[in-house]
């Protein structure tokens, strides 16, 4: 069964070496600039993981995190960025996100995050 994951980075850089960590380590990967297929409710596959940086032009990557919670309950989310979210950003933070990374973040660091995420829900 193919795993796939989701990069959501306005980052050109960022989210192509991502993508190709990930799809090096043999994962299926979508990379999308923005939100807007979420936006649109648009999700052509089951995402195990979604990595959401918080910084993006158009969204709040907690509300993006939130929105892809909703459409997708089981997808475990990687929030990423290069600060560390606000005081009052950290209740919801709790609700939606599984792991933060802070950048800059090593390629083992990644895949070892998403590794673990990618184990079955034990409920």
């Amino acid at each position: 069964m193919e795993t796939w994951i989701l990069v959501i980075d306005d980052d050109p850089g960022t989210r192509e070496a991502l993508a190709d960590i990930l799809v090096r380590a043999g994962y299926q990967v979508s990379a999308w600039a923005d939100d807007e297929p979420l936006r649109e409710s648009v999700l052509d596959r089951v995402y195990r993981v979604a990595v959401v940086d918080f910084h993006l032009p158009a969204a709040d990557g907690l509300k993006v995190a939130a929105r892809l919670k909703l459409l997708q309950p089981d997808c475990r989310v990687i929030l990423i960025s290069s600060e560390i979210p606000g005081v009052s950003e950290r209740p919801q933070m709790m609700d939606v996100v599984d792991r933060f990374l802070a950048k800059p973040f090593s390629k083992d660091v990644i895949l070892e995050t998403v590794a673990q995420l990618c184990h079955p829900v034990t409920r």
